[in-house]
């Protein structure tokens, strides 16, 4: 697996809870025929963000999370992913934005958790327009106009309940906001919840779509053409003769994709194109001007905007399902966003526990402050078991750290359990600290890592320059031992260089991430729970120099089960 930064195995755990949160609820309301069930998504969505973000102060958590939730998709049951896509991605870029604009700060939560939820206001429209056409903004003008007339209600136009249906988004993003800052404290307090049992995961392989499927490139490039050839038809054509033609394709594209085939095969689609041909033709066949005006008139109006609602959905279902295409997915994950492609193997692997966390949908969406808290802390808890088990070395400088850990090195190998990783042993001229070598612990080759008063090189600590080349050595003894599955691995040691970010604070997330054997780490005693709280990690024992025995170190780490055992 490849090494993944750390930023992004957060986003990882995040972007699963949001797709699992898509999955389940999305599937939930879009079945029970909730009204505005993407408006209610979204906010939750905000609410995830949120508390996540309230969680894992991580710079750029959001965006990353939207961009692997929106891949995620893929598994939906739903034939069209595009919009959905679409929609998830620009609202955790937006949040993303506001947040960092006004940084993470209440009022910056609260105004793009209120912005982001105005987004399927405007996706919907567009949508409306794009799918039906402009005869839809028409139609909906003449409904509101009858309506107002009927109703005697003249104050409100069509403009207004546009207006007041993006105010209600916006106050609902606010409060979902408010709660996920509030969800986000909540998680931090609750305790690790136990064990989930993992369900099946080749379900959610990405890698792994529909098998009974088959895809095509020049069909993913030929689809946008045809949408646009279409349009050309329904506007040009005779009616039977654009009907013809889009009958053909759609029957084509179902023979092809068995998904749509299925989709189409429930009334609900027919039955709402025909309500949109039967009101179209009485409402806008009432508005026409003319010697052929009258219902006929409107009907044909009725069945054009069917018949391109047709292609369109159609369409853009077939080019959700090419999109699928593993080769396709591969190109994309090979550019541009390199931690991508492990960060979703690593959203993968936590979907099941994620689609278990969220528990009932009824429950969820009565309480989802709580909900969403212990979801949190179900991904935390993953997070913490998925990373290896940590034994911390302690204590002040001059203690004997370095010593000991050499000498439970040498127990260690006694026992049949040679570590790999490195020491780094002091260097002294006379009575002085001179500097540090690095000295590997399978092999015992040393090669040097820092001296003082040395011509400065690109990394300081103290008065301590540290050699590039030593520093690569480190990286190499690190990735030999992990790719060759040493059992334990340590690290000598993680100071205030890794806490900048530098030295092997590169190399430490790789391992937390990737690594399937036991960590030994080598920290001050002051330093230990900044440690702790910047790679969120929970040692399974801290040890100070000279505490316990080299060969008691070795039984304790030794009695630690092998990975496929935990």
């Amino acid at each position: 697996m490849t090494a993944l930064p750390y930023r992004w195995t957060q986003a990882a755990l995040l972007g699963s809870l949001w797709a699992a949160v898509e999955i389940v609820l999305g599937s939930f309301l879009h079945n029970i025929g909730m009204p505005l069930a993407g408006t209610v998504l979204s906010a939750l969505g905000v609410c995830l963000m949120v508390a996540g973000s309230e969680l894992w102060p991580e710079r750029g958590i959001i965006w990353r999370a939207g961009v692997i939730c929106a891949l995620m998709k893929s598994v939906s049951p739903s034939a069209v992913i595009i919009g959905p896509m679409i929609g998830i991605t620009l609202e955790a870029f937006l949040l993303e934005g506001v947040t960092r604009l006004f940084g993470r700060t209440p009022a910056g939560y609260l105004i793009g958790g209120a912005l982001a939820t105005t987004l399927p206001v405007f996706q919907k429209l567009i949508g409306l327009v794009f799918i039906y056409g402009l005869d839809a903004a028409r139609l909906y003008v003449a409904l509101v106009e009858f309506a107002a007339r009927s109703l005697r209600v003249t104050a409100l136009g069509p403009l207004d309940i546009i207006l007041i249906w993006l105010g209600s988004n916006l106050i609902l993003g606010a409060v979902a906001a408010h709660l996920g800052t509030r969800a986000g404290k909540l998680a931090r307090q609750i305790p690790d919840p136990p064990p989930i049992l993992q369900a099946d995961q080749s379900t959610y392989s990405l890698g792994a779509p529909d098998p009974r499927q088959r895809y095509s490139l020049p069909l993913l490039a030929l689809h946008p053409m045809l949408i646009a050839l279409g349009f050309l038809a329904i506007r040009d054509l005779p009616l039977y003769a654009s009907a013809a033609v889009i009958i053909v394709y759609t029957a084509s594209t179902f023979f092809w994709y068995g998904r749509i085939r299925r989709r189409f095969s429930k009334p609900r689609p027919w039955i709402e194109f025909t309500f949109v041909a039967v009101l179209a033709g009485v409402v806008l066949g009432g508005l026409a001007a003319g010697p052929d005006a009258g219902p006929w008139t409107g009907l044909r109006i009725g069945v054009q905007m069917v018949l391109r609602a047709l292609l369109v959905v159609v369409a853009f279902s077939a080019i959700s399902i090419e999109l699928r295409n593993p080769s396709v997915v591969g190109w994309f994950l090979r550019r541009g966003l390199s931690p991508l492609s492990t960060a979703l193997d690593v959203a993968f692997q936590a979907l099941p526990v994620m689609m278990h966390a969220i528990g009932e949908e009824r429950a969820f969406l009565r309480h989802p402050m709580a909900s969403v808290a212990r979801a949190l802390a179900a991904a935390r808890a993953w997070q913490r078991r998925a990373m290896p088990p940590l034994f911390v070395i302690t204590g002040p400088q001059g203690s004997g750290k370095t010593t000991f850990l050499l000498a439970l090195a040498r127990a260690m190998r006694e026992r049949g359990n040679p570590p790999g990783g490195f020491a780094a042993p002091v260097v002294y001229e006379g009575n002085d600290r001179a500097g540090y070598d690095l000295q590997d612990l399978e092999t015992g080759e040393r090669v040097p890592l820092a001296r003082k008063n040395h011509t400065p090189s690109h990394l300081l600590a103290g008065s301590f320059a540290f050699f590039p080349a030593g520093i690569a050595y480190g990286e190499h003894v690190l990735e030999s031992a992990a790719a060759r599955k040493i059992g334990v691995i340590a690290l000598d040691e993680i100071g205030p260089l890794e806490l900048a970010g530098s030295g092997w604070s590169r190399a430490l997330s790789a391992l937390l991430t990737s690594f399937g054997g036991i960590l030994l780490l080598v920290v001050r005693p002051d330093l230990v729970e900044q440690v702790r709280a910047q790679w969120n990690v929970h040692p399974a024992e801290v040890w100070k120099a000279g505490e316990i025995t080299p060969e008691e170190g070795a039984r304790r780490i030794g009695s630690i089960p092998p990975p496929g055992a935990r």
